[in-house]
């Protein structure tokens, strides 16, 4: 029996030895014909590294505003007769935009410049007399009194009248009109808006921090969404004279051109501001860093074996705006990093660029 039970234990050793030996054998074979497998070339693109000058900026929301603007209403109640004005048109200064029922104005005028004109001749013959000692020095000084009182109310005609004709103070464009013709309006009552477009003043608030880093005649570039991929280009004119007590914000305003008039008051975007000094680095898109716990880093391609590979590099990154990344440390200017395509990668891999698509 007990050399059977050896038999068997036996058999069994060189059973399972067999089963697992030649499971290492065919296990040693796939290891070794992978090492002599290639992979293929991953498709990436790729960008320069390249040195460029970068000022930090802060990007913050601004409002538009017209240097001059406002909302012409009536001085003086009565109907209009007259609209001498479109909607959205430009006026120039001075220029009748609406009427108002003059006619008892006028012909109180007409009244006041015939008291003018006798009073007016009234002291020239005072002062004849008075030269030829036929009138006393009171009777003289009735006469001026006279003549410059009817000379007051003739201006003063004019005034009235020049309230209910009514005119644009400057030139700029005029809205929509708010009356029509024959209403009845009362003091107060809106006529229309003027707007003068250009330049535009742009008004935005920096935080108190930046009060050493800004002063008047730095560029600011303004976008708005209703002109994508457009920036307006100005300069603060102006800086608040203290800072906001509850937001501890400083108010500036900048002017701005505006070419074709394209912007309008009351629009509101981005404005960005440079502050500070100038950083130095070299400058890579921002599709290129990639991030993990370890920190920041780009894919770095080198040639091997007369191929194109890629190695991970560890960088440090500056600053970040518009696309683009400044790169503090850990890449040199001249260097390509792959901009698209790094989900894919490994350190050593084999890539093939094709930079005809960029992200």
């Amino acid at each position: 029996m007990r050399k059977q039970l050896i038999i068997v234990i036996v058999a069994l050793i060189v059973l399972f030895g067999g089963l697992f030996g030649g499971k290492f054998y065919a296990d040693h074979r796939a290891a070794a014909a992978a090492l002599h497998r290639s992979f293929p070339p991953i498709a990436v693109s790729t960008a320069v590294a390249h040195v460029q000058p970068w000022s930090p900026e802060v990007s913050v929301v601004g409002s538009l505003e017209a240097v001059a603007g406002t909302e012409i209403t009536a001085q003086i109640a009565g109907n209009v007769t007259q609209i001498a004005f479109r909607s959205g048109a430009r006026v120039r200064k001075g220029q009748l935009l609406v009427r108002l029922d003059d006619s008892s104005q006028l012909a109180q005028l007409h009244a006041d410049q015939a008291r003018l004109t006798l009073a007016q001749a009234t002291l020239v013959r005072t002062r004849k007399l008075y030269a030829a000692h036929a009138a006393s020095q009171s009777d003289l000084q009735t006469a001026e009194a006279n003549a410059a009182a009817a000379q007051a109310v003739v201006e003063g005609d004019r005034a009235t009248l020049g309230k209910l004709h009514i005119s644009a103070p400057f030139n700029g464009v005029a809205g929509i009109r708010a009356v029509s013709l024959g209403q009845y309006v009362s003091p107060g009552t809106a006529i229309v808006d003027v707007q003068s477009y250009a330049p535009l003043l742009l008004d935005f608030s920096l935080p108190q921090s930046s009060v050493s880093e800004i002063a008047s005649g730095q560029k600011v570039a303004f976008t708005v969404n209703a002109y994508p991929g457009k920036s307006f280009e100005g300069r603060v004119t102006a800086i608040g004279s203290q800072v906001d007590p509850v937001t501890r914000n400083i108010a500036l305003q900048a002017t701005l051109a505006n070419p074709h008039d394209l912007l309008r008051p009351g629009m509101y975007g981005s404005v960005q501001l440079a502050v500070g000094h100038e950083l130095h680095g070299v400058v890579v898109p921002n599709t290129a860093v990639g991030y993990n716990t370890f920190g920041d880093y780009v894919y770095v391609v080198e040639p091997k074996n007369g191929q194109s590979v890629v190695q991970q590099r560890v960088v440090q990154v500056e600053d970040q705006r518009e696309g683009l990344a400044l790169i503090a440390s850990g890449l040199k200017a001249g260097e390509v990093v792959v901009t698209a395509g790094q989900e894919k990668l490994r350190d050593g891999a084999a890539i093939a660029v094709n930079n005809s698509v960029q992200p």
